[in-house]
């Protein structure tokens, strides 16, 4: 069958691998889920990263006006003591920031949600594969699995995150409303909505 043309009800029933087919499809769904939880965990960080800059610039203008108004007013050692107790302060927050490393877990979550994003792909031509009946099942199976331990070793990889990106991609993902609860039960309606529309099977199937 080239590539485009149409799926016809008994075709498509004849040509594709539907154990195979269900099994990629839902293994597609969780990448897409998870390429989600680690973009959103991307952008929370980078958000502390731009607050931790911010606060910075107002500790160090704070420090330097307190110096300029005790430079003016030497008898006055109240804005000494101010400048002394901000620096300290300043000298805390730095020591939060290298605990926490913000800008290191925004590239980390990032780096993560590009290889999902990839693996993503793969399961999308992996699908265009078993549905146009490309190649014997064997192949498609060692494809599937070889999917499958790459998705394994990115998530071992992949730094952890937290309830709040994981409900927060809920959200993102399910703008259109096509889940009645809170959260997805990779449905063929839920995953079709995911793929293109030659891909999805209400389209294929009727």
């Amino acid at each position: 069958m080239e590539n485009g043309e149409k799926f016809t009800a008994q075709n498509f029933r004849k040509t594709m691998d539907t154990k195979n087919l269900s099994i990629v499809r839902q293994s597609f769904a969780n990448t897409v889920f998870t390429h989600k939880v680690q973009e959103v965990a991307a952008e929370y960080q980078e958000r502390n990263v731009f607050r931790v800059k911010i606060a910075n610039i107002i500790f160090v203008t704070l420090v330097l006006v307190l110096l300029v108004i005790q430079a003016f007013n030497p008898e006055n050692f109240l804005f000494s003591y101010l400048a002394a107790g901000i620096t300290i302060a300043e000298i805390i927050f730095l020591i939060i920031q290298l605990s926490f490393r913000f800008e290191q877990r925004a590239v980390m979550h990032k780096n993560s949600a590009l290889k999902y994003m990839g693996l993503r792909d793969s399961y999308r031509s992996l699908i265009v594969d078993i549905m146009n009946g490309n190649a014997a099942s064997e192949i498609l199976i060692a494809k599937r699995d070889l999917l499958q331990r790459e998705y394994q070793i990115i998530s071992d990889l992949a730094p952890q995150t937290g309830s709040k990106e994981y409900k927060e991609a809920q959200v993102r993902l399910n703008k259109r409303g096509i889940i009645a609860g809170e959260e997805f039960t990779w449905s063929d309606v839920e995953i079709d909505h995911f793929l293109p529309e030659e891909l999805r099977l209400k389209n294929n199937e009727n």
